[in-house]
């Protein structure tokens, strides 16, 4: 039977009881155990990249998440019953919905694919590029134990050593500043007893990973409020829901398991009702932001930082648009460094007012779940900060960089082992090798014990010292209003503005400064729109500038390269 097809697929669900609004086909509610809020509240754990990358693999799958509906009991299929005889209709909303309000959501998508589209050229090495693809997620020790864990993230706990130089790194094919590969695997001490083994990881989930196990049940409504089950409470929000006569609603059972978790996560992010797009699979509501809501939510915000960057703004008179920005390579790093930030630390950032979705929602019952039903890892989803390797250096933003470990490591090819010597008549200390050799924050437990000294990715020569970004120094850059990025070659930059066309009479230049304020308003615009220059620095655009000898001392490249003759075939 169909109905038995899933099964491999999805080997775990969460069961919910769902109250379903008959008549206007809404989720009003979902009674969840601790394992469904630990998942819902994970989400803030993510990093943007992470969601581009799980949501755009789940959406060459869009008919995956029906299949666990089939094999659910009858109470569940019950509430579906009446959505049958339009479902082609819904069908045909939703693919509509995630097309039109995309869960790749504003100008992020463009982002990553200008990410992709990266060559060896443009990076100081692959892995730069790979990690603004897969940033590590700050939390993922905690969402390693979730009963449902959608991060598909390679878990980066294996060390790469060069034996030449005692330098390491968490980069796989990462090269040693020697040049020569960083390829010994060494066992890591420090992990003996603490695998991922499945006992492990399902006792600990059992014991919750944000919520407390003592809290079983929690109400879910609509918006994402969450609150502790009990009849008091049931009863108080809906009344104020305005369900005075409980006879028009339904209680279904209703088991999600990774498919649907992931499709949560699409309308948590771009619909004011995820559950009911979820469960019912009914089509987004999607609600416009304002393309200047952007600056004036951040206008009142008290700046903390004083780094700025020189960008140059092409803007459309007759249209009242940014075309694009001409730039250097800090500005680009820092764009790019909006796929490395978690959902939790962009809230934070935007005071509560990120205007994506329910996440705003989610990120209030996060704050405001009583501390009684919570552990002490639910502070951390309220800002989970940027793992130090994977964060731009010169960030405007204020976004806390989450050191993975201060400690030394210690490198060595075996371990120290007591052997009695009848000779002596004493122990001696003999090495145990160990194939690719052992690594250890203690030094007492290897023999013969070197320190190691790391390598970064985001340098020239890989050293911590010298790290300054992802692309390479100097490079001169064409960022679009949907953030599409492109880098200037010495031939590219007349058919760069060729591509545009724009009548060059249309378009203005200006020079403005990118600080905290800018900076803020930019990453709230690339969250929800596609013209992410226009709606995060327009109102910017028109503010005299403090320097207003900067504009002549700033030479566009796109001048000179207007002044050069061009080259003969």
């Amino acid at each position: 039977m169909a109905s038995d097809q899933p099964q491999p697929q999805d080997p775990k669900t969460i069961p919910l009881k769902v109250l379903i609004d008959k008549q206007n086909n809404k989720v009003v509610a979902v009674e969840a155990p601790k394992h469904f809020i630990d998942t819902l509240f994970s989400f803030l754990s993510l990093p943007l990249a992470t969601i581009i990358r799980l949501l755009s693999t789940n959406n060459n799958d869009q008919q995956q998440p029906q299949s666990p509906q089939s094999s659910n009991n009858n109470d569940q299929q019950q509430p579906q019953s009446p959505q049958s005889s339009n479902n082609n209709d819904q069908q045909q909303q939703q693919p509509q919905s995630s097309s039109e309000s995309s869960p790749l959501l504003g100008s992020i998508e463009s982002l990553y694919e200008s990410v992709k589209t990266l060559t060896p050229n443009d990076v100081w090495n692959p892995v730069c590029k790979q990690m603004l693809l897969s940033p590590k997620n700050p939390c993922e020790s905690l969402c390693s134990k979730l009963f449902l864990n959608i991060d598909d993230t390679e878990v980066s706990s294996r060390f790469f050593v060069c034996a030449s130089c005692n330098k390491f790194t968490t980069f796989q094919n990462l090269d040693c500043t020697c040049g020569k590969p960083t390829n010994k695997r060494p066992k890591n001490l420090d992990s003996e007893g603490q695998g991922n083994s499945t006992g492990v990881v399902v006792d600990d989930a059992l014991n919750g990973v944000f919520v407390k196990e003592n809290r079983s049940l929690f109400l879910v409504f609509d918006d994402l409020k969450i609150v502790p089950s009990s009849l008091v409470t049931s009863m108080q929000m809906l009344k104020e829901l305005g369900y005075s006569n409980l006879s028009q609603l339904e209680e279904v059972t209703h088991n999600i398991g990774k498919q649907e978790i992931l499709n949560l996560l699409k309308y948590v992010l771009t619909s004011h009702e995820p559950l009911t797009n979820t469960i019912l699979k009914s089509s987004s509501k999607k609600k416009d932001n304002s393309p200047s809501q952007f600056a004036s939510a951040v206008k009142v915000k008290t700046c903390t930082s004083d780094i700025k960057m020189d960008v140059k703004l092409v803007r459309s008179k007759s249209q009242k648009k940014i075309i694009f920005a001409e730039t250097g390579e800090n500005f680009v790093d820092f764009i790019f460094s909006f796929l490395t930030i978690p959902l939790g630390s962009i809230v934070k950032l935007l005071d509560g007012n990120s205007f994506i979705g329910s996440v705003d929602s989610l990120y209030k019952s996060v704050e405001n779940l009583d501390s009684s039903c919570c552990t002490e890892s639910r502070s951390v989803l309220l800002n989970p900060g940027v793992l130090r390797q994977f964060g731009y250096p010169n960030q405007p933003l204020n976004i806390p960089n989450v050191q993975a470990s201060t400690a030394t490591y210690y490198y060595g090819t075996g371990i120290p082992k007591q052997e009695w010597d009848n000779r002596y008549n004493c122990y001696h200390t003999i090495e145990v090798k160990v194939e690719g050799g052992v690594i250890s924050k203690t030094r007492g437990l290897i023999y013969n014990a070197k320190a190691l000294t790391g390598l970064d990715p985001r340098s020239p020569n890989k050293s911590i010292q010298n790290v300054v970004g992802f692309v390479k120094r100097p490079a001169l850059y064409g960022v679009r209003d949907d953030l599409k990025i492109q880098s200037f070659s010495s031939n590219s930059c007349l058919s760069y503005l060729k591509e545009l066309s724009f009548p060059l009479d249309d378009l203005e230049m200006k020079v403005i400064s990118i600080g905290e304020a800018e900076a803020l308003s930019l990453l709230a615009a690339s969250l929800t729109s596609k013209c992410t220059l226009t709606g995060g620095l327009e109102d910017f655009f028109n503010v005299p500038k403090q320097d207003s000898n900067l504009t002549l001392k700033y030479t566009s490249r796109l001048d000179e390269l207007a002044k050069e003759p061009k080259p003969e075939d």
